[in-house]
């Protein structure tokens, strides 16, 4: 699943909230820094308050750009409340969710916290990169990811996110914005335009 930048804004969470909680990019808890910070780790108690997230428009083809429902960044989810309402059910197991302000009102950053190894869902024979460490092929024993919603792998760096057909289901149902789907596990780009399903 990816970002639908094409149609939507995507999410940025505020740096200079970040650093007035945790210290700059150089101090001692630099790990703390979820702007920057893509692992799949646990955020809980880190930030006292909501997260500050925005929706900039950094062109003048942004300006006709919405909102989303949900953002994928950095290998995790802004979710909007009604997203959230309808998704925790289903994903909450795989991740954590904390609680962010916009301008459209409250919502919820959800970070994914399952991890497919090559002992754990990813299929190191089949998965490979080429020369230039780009991603060619990825491959996940669906037997070992099957009970997990949504899940990153460390194969990809962590900033990549993938997830069920049920997700995808529920997404589209619900008529939630802001997300492209595609089988086409590495290469979040695909040419073949039939290999990418843009929900709503």
């Amino acid at each position: 699943m990816y970002a639908d930048t094409n149609s939507y804004l995507g999410a940025v969470i505020d740096s200079d909230y970040v650093a007035s909680i945790v210290g700059s990019l150089r101090g001692e808890r630099r790990d703390d820094r979820i702007d920057v910070n893509h692992q799949p780790r646990s955020w809980a108690g880190v930030f006292p308050g909501p997260l500050k997230v925005s929706f900039p428009q950094f062109s003048k083809a942004d300006s006709s750009k919405a909102i989303p429902d949900i953002a994928e960044f950095q290998g995790r989810l802004f979710l909007n409340e009604k997203a959230c309402s309808i998704l925790q059910p289903l994903i909450g197991e795989d991740g954590e969710f904390l609680p962010a302000i916009y301008e459209g009102g409250n919502g919820y950053i959800f970070t994914p916290l399952r991890v497919a190894e090559d002992v754990d869902g990813l299929d190191q024979a089949l998965s490979r990169k080429n020369d230039w460490g780009d991603v060619e092929h990825l491959v996940f024993d669906e037997q070992k990811v099957d009970e997990w919603s949504v899940f990153r792998c460390e194969f990809t760096a962590f900033v990549r996110l993938y997830c069920q057909e049920s997700v995808k289901d529920v997404i589209e149902a619900a008529n939630l914005t802001g997300l492209y789907i595609t089988n086409d596990l590495a290469n979040i780009f695909p040419e073949e335009k039939s290999a990418v399903f843009r929900l709503n």
